[in-house]
């Protein structure tokens, strides 16, 4: 009897241990405010280890008429306490609005991470491109070197991404824009001269994601139920449109999206989520939904679409991050507005029948996924709203302890 209660045991634990692999068990920690409450606005954030000492930094954007009239330009360091130390950049420049999107990623190629974030009117343009250089470990409480990119005919630039798109070595800008509609890719010659060529213009609406979707060796971009096929020359050609969803845009105009191998057939797949909620933006209740990616995409006009959750909107942020560590993309989702929460929908062999609430009465505007604190598993870092009284918050996954 108690070798069959033994065994019993041993099976019931075994349970518990493949559930928990399985991501049936992730919890977060309370939120925290990394800015203890010296910022209230934030519009755009993203994270770098901008010291080199192993763990992750936060950089914290917020700005004018949606902050209530504030500027800031700061980035928190991360320390082994509790403790999250601001540094200010203290940059001489009157800035506009709006400060749209901000990324981290090495632009220079000297081994540490820089920030580039765009900064318009939000309905009046310019959109200013703007580059900060990290002066690196040594020198780190220095001013950084700031400049001036690039200056583009739009406004409301809300989507950005960093990825070497003529595959020559170093990073390019792509942005996306209102007025003229249009997605727009920032070259990177040297760290120092920069030009910029349309990639797609005259679809309106938000959304961008980049991907090689073609597996041809070049990064292709998505938005809003189309992608767009690098051509061999990325600076010289042009890039053609194929649709994913034709019809999504004419439901809900502005989407955040991803591109990952969400059911690990070794093919590209898209995420879509439906963001603006406002009528007079195209904001109607669609999917959230991911799109499976042909083995030819090229050839093919038929992406099978998996509806996650229907009847969905103001999900201002979609990410695709294994959360749970069992080797495949599960789904972040956060609405932005009201009725805000942060949920993970948990891949199952690409089905997401299960799901994980985060916290609810927090959203996330854009925010960023990553392991903050170097233990092993993927933390969130969020603006819990769009603008206004919005903090950056700090969600701890708690699966490796």
């Amino acid at each position: 009897m108690n070798k069959f209660i033994a065994l019993i045991c041993t099976i019931t634990f075994t349970i518990i241990v493949i559930n928990s692999l399985n991501g049936q068990s992730i919890s977060f920690a309370k939120p925290v405010d990394i800015s203890n409450g010296t910022v209230s606005g934030v519009s755009a954030l993203d994270v770098a280890d901008f010291n080199s000492d192993g763990l992750l930094d936060v950089a914290v954007l917020e700005g004018s008429v949606h902050a209530n009239g504030r500027f800031t330009l700061a980035w928190f360091e991360q320390t082994k306490s509790t403790n999250w130390i601001r540094h200010d950049f203290n940059i001489p420049i009157e800035f506009d609005d709006f400060i749209g999107s901000a990324k981290c990623g090495d632009i220079d190629n000297d081994g540490d991470s820089d920030l580039v974030f765009s900064n318009d009117g939000h309905a009046t343009g310019p959109v200013n491109i703007y580059l900060l250089k990290n002066p690196g470990k040594t020198k780190i409480s220095e001013p950084w070197e700031y400049s001036l990119i690039s200056n583009i005919e739009g406004f409301h630039a809300n989507d950005m991404r960093l990825s070497d798109m003529d595959a020559d070595g170093k990073l390019d800008i792509i942005v996306r824009h209102k007025k003229p509609e249009a997605v727009k890719i920032i070259f990177q010659n040297d760290n120092d001269t920069w030009i910029t060529k349309t990639a797609y213009e005259g679809q309106a609406g938000e959304g961008l994601a980049v991907g090689d979707i073609n597996n041809d060796g070049i990064i292709d971009i998505s938005m809003t139920g189309h992608w767009l096929l690098a051509p061999k020359n990325p600076r010289k050609e042009e890039y053609l449109k194929y649709d994913i969803e034709s019809h999504y845009k004419e439901v809900n105009k502005g989407t955040k999206e991803e591109i990952g191998d969400i059911n690990n057939d070794g093919h590209l797949d898209v995420l879509l989520s439906p963001a603006e909620h406002f009528k007079k933006y195209g904001g109607d209740n669609y999917d959230l939904a991911w799109y499976e990616g042909p083995q030819k995409p090229i050839q093919s006009k038929a992406w099978k679409k998996h509806i996650i959750k229907s009847n969905y909107n103001k999900a201002h942020c979609a990410k695709l991050a294994d959360f749970d560590n069992d080797g495949d993309l599960d789904i972040l989702t956060a609405v932005a507005w009201d009725n805000r929460e942060i949920k993970i929908y948990i891949n199952d062999e690409g089905e997401f029948k299960n799901s994980y609430q985060v916290v609810i009465g927090k959203g996330i505007y854009s925010g960023a996924v990553a392991d903050m604190d170097g233990d092993g598993d993927l933390d969130i870092i969020g603006e819990d709203k769009y603008s206004v009284n919005s903090k950056p918050w700090f969600y701890e996954n708690l699966l490796i302890k």
